[in-house]
Parts: C-alpha cells; structure tokens; sequence
C-alpha cells in the first residue's frame, strides 16, 4: 500500500511545484525546503519549511505535524504539533490556502508495460477512480481484443517468438485512444466562513483560550479590543522606559565622582517602531524589545529595593549605641553618666549631621549607589543576549 497526497486547489500552488507527490512506505517530508521529498510551496508563504512528516508502521501511513503554523484536519480539527495522526483514505488537509487529498493505493506493478506507462501520463493519480476513465479503458481493450488481433497474431508469427509470451515483454506498440482533454483545475475560492474560522482559530491559539462558541462578530470585536490593549501597553512601556533613564540621570548627578564610572544603559521603547516592525512581518525584533523593556523595568525594582536596604542598614549602623560612644570619645567628651547628658551629646551630633552634606552624600554614593549597580549586574549576567 502506497499513500497519495494530491493539491486540490491547484491555483494556490506555486509554479514550478508538483501537483502530487506518492509516499511509499519509507515515508518521508514534505514542505518548502528543497531538502523535503515533495517540495511543495503556496503563494501565501504559509507553508514552513519542514510542514509535516509521513511515516507507516503496522501496514498504516501516519501524518505528523512539525510546523509552527499547524495543520488542518477534514476541515474541523487541527492536529497538534508533534501528534502522529493516522492516514485515512479521502482526508483532506488544510495548510492555509492549500487543499491536499489523501488517497491510499496499491503498489505500483513494477513490470507493468510502457505501453501503460505512457499511456497513464499527465494524469492526476485520482483519474483511476474516474469512471469515464475506466470505461475509456475497457473501451479500449475491448477494440484490442477485435479489430487488432490479427495484427497482434501475425506481427508474433513473423518475430518468431513464442506466441504464449505476454505482450508486455514483446513491447508491441499498440494504438491508442486520444484521451479526453481533461477541464481545467478548478479554482476553490475560500468561503467568507472559511476565513473567519481559520482566523479565530489561530487568534485562539495565540490568547491560549477556546473561543469554540464564539461567533465571528464578537471575535472581531475581541481583536479590535486586544490591539487598543496592546497599543496601552506598549505606551505605557515607553512612558516606563522614560522614566527609568530620568532617575538614572538623577542617581548619577547625586554624586558626581560615583556616577561618573557606572555602566549606566539607556532603555528606550518606541511605540511605532514596534507596530512597523509587525507590519513588516518582523515580530521577532519587536519581541525582543518589548521583553528586554520589561526586563530592565524588573532589575530597576529589585535595585532599587536592594539599594535602600542597604542605605537603611548603613544609618542604623551609624546610630549604634557602640559608634555613638566612639564618636563621643572622639570628640573629646567626658563619660556620659546620666541620661540627660547622654540625650543633649546626642542632640548635638544629630545637628551637626544634618549640617554636613558629605555624610548624606555619602549614604547614596557608599550604599545605595553601590548596592544597586552591584543588583543590576547581577541581573544583566543572567541575560549575557
């Protein structure tokens, strides 16, 4: 048994490309790299370059999808990627525009005659299922067994060979009918209904719910509300990125000497760019910066969480009973002894800093500057692309 994959709605076939293609039990693949078995392409490039693969095990051909773009099954179900789907005789298969039968024959006979070989060319592989076809057939052999065997007894005579050899060995050329011009391939326009089911479904593969009981108005009006959606998004991610340059810029300008050898990244999301980019079929570029806008907005978050934690646990530090008594000592103050003495000491050590911008400098510089380049770091080794 042999497989026959046939294109229905020719038109949607590039030049160039076979109209049919027959898979023998080896299997093999079809799609647009000229690597497949049958390279097969559609004018809307949705065929990929390996589409899907057809393997027979236990006297069964099988059909697996290894596409991104999914294949359609009879028209109501979508096989699912990876899925070895078995072959029954009249499937139809849908990839986009294009339309394949299948069909499941008998082996070719190897030792069948060129008179039948040529006389089969240039017809597709379901003519032997035409009944016009078969009755030309026997129509033909019928005049065969008539009008042409004198012809056929005296050409044997005269050749000297066995007259019980078959005929295919003797390789006898043989009249033939002119066979019928066959109609021109139809074109299958693809119904309103069509379109509108093709695109729901792969809307709802792309939202990752089942829109099974959802008509076609309300898909409209759901993907109408999911590009405003997207376009809110997007804006508030360039407004985001906007943001977070401005307090980088002002992180830096608090000290100068610190900001001066930070690494520090500019993030920028434009809007347009990113819809012209999926206009232009390029939605891996605006992929890659929508998810590096989100990601750097995360890292900003964690910095700066970790940079005040470490500016809080610096002035905690500094206020320590211990580093009071230090300071104290230092200045050349006597043991404080009373509790009152201890608050007025204390009274003007807390004046004297608020007086001295080098200590609160040196808590954005020292801590949380560090603290929250050290983060950003850490994080960016995560993602080296």
């Amino acid at each position: 048994m042999e497989l026959v994959l046939e294109v229905i709605n020719t038109p949607e076939l590039k030049e160039g490309c076979s109209q049919s293609w027959r898979f023998k039990q080896s299997g093999g693949v079809l799609g647009r790299s000229p690597d497949c078995e049958w390279r097969i392409e559609d004018q809307s490039f949705y065929v990929s370059r390996q589409h899907a693969s057809v393997s027979h095990d236990d006297n069964a051909f099988y059909l697996t999808d290894i596409s991104r773009n999914g294949i359609l099954l009879n028209g109501v179900e979508t096989i699912a990627a990876g899925e070895k789907r078995r072959v029954e005789h009249g499937d139809t298969y849908r990839m986009g525009g294009l339309y394949l039968r299948a069909c499941l024959v008998a082996p070719r006979n190897v030792r069948a005659s060129p008179a039948a070989h040529s006389s089969g060319a240039g017809h597709p592989v379901f003519a032997e299922l035409d009944p016009l076809a078969a009755w030309q057939t026997h129509d033909r052999n019928h005049y065969l067994s008539g009008d042409l065997s004198s012809l056929m007894e005296e050409r044997v005579g005269s050749s000297g060979v066995d007259p019980y050899v078959s005929s295919d060995r003797e390789q006898l050329l043989l009249p033939e009918l002119v066979p019928v011009p066959l109609p021109a391939a139809r074109c299958y326009p693809t119904s309103a209904d069509d379109t509108a089911g093709f695109f729901r479904q792969r809307l709802a593969e792309a939202l990752d719910v089942d829109m099974s009981g959802v008509d076609s108005t309300a898909c409209e009006a759901l993907a109408i509300e999911v590009a405003r959606l997207f376009k809110q998004c997007i804006d508030g991610l360039e407004h985001g990125a906007s943001t977070r340059n401005e307090l980088e810029s002002e992180l830096g300008a608090c000290h100068p000497e610190a900001g001066s050898g930070r690494e520090r990244t500019v993030d920028s999301v434009d809007a347009g760019l990113i819809i012209q980019q999926l206009l232009q079929r390029q939605s891996g570029q605006a992929s890659r910066m929508i998810s590096r806008s989100f990601r750097a907005s995360r890292s900003h978050q964690v910095a700066l969480l970790a940079g005040c934690r470490a500016m809080a646990r610096s002035a905690l530090e500094h206020f320590s009973p211990q580093r009071l008594h230090w300071q104290f000592e230092h200045e050349d103050k006597p043991w404080l002894r009373t509790a009152g003495n201890r608050w007025r000491a204390y009274v003007r050590h807390h004046r004297t800093l608020a007086q001295d911008d080098q200590w609160t400098t040196g808590l954005w510089s020292r801590d949380f500057l560090k603290a929250y380049d050290e983060q950003i770091r850490l994080i960016n080794t995560l993602y080296p692309n």
